[in-house]
Formats: C-alpha cells, sequence, structure tokens
C-alpha cells in the first residue's frame, strides 16, 4: 500500500499519489439504504438498497481497469489560439498523464485532486446523512497564468435495476429504458427509469449550473460507432 500512497492519520485519509493501481481502491459512501462504491478513477457502483435488486449506475467490475465504470469526467481546455486538450481528470478512460494525482480515501467521502495542462481539478464525492442522493461537488481552478476556457462533462452510466438481468440479457433490457429531459428553471433535470418502475422508481441527475448541451445515448456521445470515445468531444 506505501508504494502507491500513504495515510494521512490527522485527517483519517488514505491518499493513493497514482491513478495506476493492481486493483481499483474503492470506498463505500452513503448509508445501507442508499448508497454504493466509488473507486479510485472515479466509477461509481450506485445502489439503493438491495445491490443487487436497486441498482442506479453500470459498474461492471470484470472491465479492463482503464475503462471508466458508471461515470467519469471530462476536462476540454482550449487556450487563446485555440488548441485544445480533452483528458479525464480521474485519468481513465483517456489515459492521457497527469501533472498530479490524489485519491484522498476518507471517512464516508472520497475526493480527487487531478492537475494536468494548466487546469486544476479537485471532486469531492458524498451521500449526506438525511437524504438520498450522490453529490459531486466539482471545482475547477485555471492554474496556468493565461486565459482558458474550460468544459466541464460529467458523465453518469444508468443500468438496468436488475444486476443480473443487466448482464445476461442484451436485448430486452435497453428497451426497457426510458430517459426523459425537462427543465426546472435554469436547470436540466435528466429522469432516468425502467417502465415498469415508471410511477415509483426514477433516478434524477442534475447540476446546480445550468448546462450548455447534454446527451442521453451512450451510442451518439461516443460517436464512430463507438469507437469514438472522448474525440466525439471535439466536435
Amino acid at each position: 500500500m506505501m508504494k502507491f500512497g500513504y495515510f494521512d492519520d490527522k485527517n483519517k485519509e488514505y491518499v493513493a499519489i497514482t491513478p495506476c493501481t493492481p486493483i481499483k481502491w474503492c470506498n463505500y459512501v452513503g448509508t445501507l439504504g442508499f448508497g454504493g462504491l466509488v473507486d479510485s478513477n472515479g466509477g461509481i457502483l450506485l445502489c439503493k438498497g438491495d445491490p443487487a435488486l436497486n441498482r442506479i449506475t453500470k459498474y461492471i467490475a470484470q472491465l479492463p481497469n482503464s475503462e471508466f465504470k458508471g461515470s467519469t469526467i471530462y476536462l476540454k481546455v482550449t487556450d487563446a489560439s485555440g488548441k485544445q486538450e480533452i483528458f479525464s481528470p480521474f485519468f481513465t478512460p483517456t489515459l492521457k498523464p497527469l501533472d498530479k494525482f490524489e485519491n484522498h480515501t476518507g471517512l464516508s467521502y472520497t475526493r480527487i485532486v487531478s492537475e494536468a495542462f494548466g487546469v486544476r481539478c479537485e471532486v469531492t464525492f458524498f451521500v449526506p446523512s438525511d437524504d438520498e442522493v450522490l453529490l459531486q461537488d466539482i471545482r475547477v481552478t485555471n492554474i496556468s497564468g493565461q486565459e482558458l476556457h474550460i468544459d466541464v462533462v460529467p458523465v453518469i452510466e444508468f443500468t438496468h435495476f436488475d444486476a443480473l438481468k443487466q448482464l445476461l440479457n442484451a436485448d430486452w433490457v435497453p428497451q426497457t429504458m426510458t430517459l426523459k429531459a425537462h427543465q426546472d428553471g435554469e436547470h436540466t433535470v435528466l429522469e432516468q427509469y425502467a417502465f415498469m418502475k415508471r410511477d415509483y422508481a426514477v433516478n434524477l441527475v442534475t447540476a446546480d449550473r445550468p448546462v450548455t448541451s447534454f446527451d442521453g445515448d451512450r451510442a451518439q456521445f461516443l460517436g464512430e460507432y463507438g469507437y469514438g470515445s472522448w474525440l466525439r468531444l471535439k466536435h
């Protein structure tokens, strides 16, 4: 463990200083009623109650470590000359080297701090004790000393609520999934649910800042028949 990080006794944290560890360093956030795992590359396995029957995000542990699992964030940085860099502050899935990386595993929270391309990003994951919601506190700072335009692109991949069916029934499961968007004042709210639970189990994702755009179709977001990945963000 000490090869990949250190213990911060004062803050009661284990701090990993590299995004490339032999296995994902996971932390549980939330309660037995609502919560889940946040891994060292920002992946999220979120569920309400029974993780086998009430999954919210699509976390497949058997995927390669280079893939994002359930959640990630992309940053698109454009300088005054128009030059762009697209990377993830969590390292996956862009795999672009970071100047600094820290994964702080605390008591019921995870905080990931990274720096690259003149940008510092700090993301804290936690579940309030009195609410069934996972919060991501995202703080992005320009440390380059020059003007930058920074686009923040959070990604959440929802899943079918039945974890086994999600893995075994590739034809039927996608047909049950629904995603809707509506405006609540200046904010866009995305609603996701399986049609058989639309009246009592709806997942929501939103932000406290207005969004310029959103995508609800994974194939369209990735582009190039799924081979485009983050390069889709260039268009």
